[in-house]
Formats: structure tokens, sequence, C-alpha cells
């Protein structure tokens, strides 16, 4: 019976993992309304830098939330980039071009991620203070797998919040054209 807890803690941990990637190409295409199908190649970019900065900064808290911090950054001036070169041209057009042009990322952040870094998996350090376990029915289970099955839910709800509120969608709301935040009926 205890493994068959643990079994189902290890799932919330991999169900929630997976939906904070869904939840931000959600996010992505709820706002701009670009099939942004590189979603998930520059959550790829990411992860890399993450782990390249990471690995090279000292050990501890300052260098682990620093080297996240840093690759999110960077990250996103990746995406700022896509953005300007690439998605704003083709805002208006069909969603089967949309689709071409993002999976033409995919493509090109894969080939550069692969001649970077390698074919090889690269496992980088825990969180400091996330590296134990917890006892839970007398075995060990991962803190950091009880930390993504709370974060998970918690990000969950301003999300839910954002699509079905009439004041959600005041609040998350912004036509790509202008580039502003305004107000559109829900």
């Amino acid at each position: 019976m205890e493994n068959l807890v643990l079994q189902a803690l290890s799932g919330l941990a991999s169900a929630s993992s997976l939906f904070l990637v869904a939840a931000g190409l959600t996010v992505i295409f709820g706002v701009s309304r670009i099939v942004n199908f590189a979603h998930g190649s520059l959550y790829m970019l990411g992860a890399y830098l993450a782990w390249t900065l990471v690995t090279t900064l000292p050990r501890g808290h300052l260098g682990f939330w620093g080297g996240i911090i840093g690759a999110a950054l960077a990250t996103g001036v990746v995406g700022l980039v896509v953005e300007v070169l690439l998605l704003r041209r083709i805002y208006r057009a069909p969603e089967l071009f949309q689709l071409l042009a993002t999976f033409g990322v995919v493509l090109i952040v894969q080939d550069l991620a692969q001649l970077t870094w390698g074919a090889q998996d690269l496992l980088g350090p825990r969180a400091p203070g996330l590296r134990g376990g917890t006892a839970i029915l007398g075995l060990r289970f991962p803190d950091y797998e009880l930390f993504l099955i709370v974060v998970g839910p918690v990000c969950f709800w301003p999300c839910w919040r954002c699509s079905t509120a009439r004041a959600g969608a005041r609040w998350c709301a912004r036509p790509p054209r202008t580039g502003r935040w305004s107000a559109r009926s829900a």
C-alpha cells in the first residue's frame, strides 16, 4: 500500500510538471493568438542554459538561483528576438503558416542545442533546500517532487481565473497589434 501511495504522489509530481509547461503554452496562445510550436524548444533551451549556469557558478543558494534567474532572462531575450523577428510578421497569417514558421524555429533551436550541449542527458543538481526527502508511510519521497505537487495547483488558480472570469479576461488580455494591456470583453 505504501508503494501505491508513493507512485500516486510521483504521478502527481509528473502531472504538475507537465501542467506548468502546458500552462505556459496556453497562456502564450491565449495572449498572442499565435500557434507557437517552438514553446517546448524554448523551454528546452532554458533548461540547458540553466544547467550550464548552475554547474558553472559556485555551489549554493546564490549560484543555483542566480543560474536559474539568468537562464530565464536569457531565454526571455531569445523569445523576444523570435517575437520581434518572426512572430510579429505573422500575426495575421493563417494558423498553418504560423505553425510552419514556429516549427522552423524548433528545428533551429534543436540543432543549436545539440551542437552546443551534445545528445547526452545532462543532470543538474537539485535546488538547495529541496535535495532531501520526507518520510511518507515509512518511505522517503523527494522534497522536490512535493514542491512540484504544491506549485502546480498554485499556478493553476491564476490561469483558471484568467480564462473563466470576466474580470480575468480584463486582467489578462493584450491585443498583439497594440502591444498594450487593455480590456476585452469575455
